[in-house]
């Protein structure tokens, strides 16, 4: 038996350059398969109103206490002041106040779902794809 470089241990180490036959003379055709599991894209305004849904949610799982689907304001006061504590800052209870005023301007005294979104998206409106004047001025003189 003869030892070349093409059967012995050399071969493991030295890199050869293999050319793969072109497809027309296996006479394959190659079909373009379609991506699956592709994510949608979303535009801009639907994820702010996806964003709003997910924030109301949150606030009437938090602030409702009696579970029935509306958010007193006493149920709000109180959401308002154990989300302080759990995230390690003092309560203000003025700035709760002025925040309820905000979320029901009608005086009502409770918001359902919809009511809360409404007044959400009026207490923290959001925007995509640009800064406003004002805070981008404000982030300017910050790096200053």
């Amino acid at each position: 038996m003869k030892i070349g470089s093409d059967n012995s241990i050399y071969g493991l180490f030295v890199p050869q350059t293999r050319k793969a036959p072109p497809n027309a003379d296996q006479k394959m055709d190659v079909v373009p398969q379609p991506r699956q599991n592709t994510p949608e894209m979303k535009s801009p305004g639907q994820l702010i109103s996806d964003f709003h849904d997910r924030l109301t949610k949150q606030q009437l799982d938090w602030a409702d206490a009696n579970k029935d689907g509306s958010v007193t304001k006493d149920e709000y006061l109180d959401g308002q002041a154990r989300l302080a504590q759990a995230n390690g800052r003092p309560y203000d209870p003025a700035q709760a106040e002025k925040h309820w005023a905000t979320l029901d301007p009608t005086g009502k005294g409770s918001l359902d779902k919809d009511e809360l979104d409404e007044g959400l998206r009026q207490l923290l409106p959001v925007s995509a794809g640009h800064l406003s004047a004002d805070y981008a001025e404000r982030l300017r003189i910050w790096r200053s």
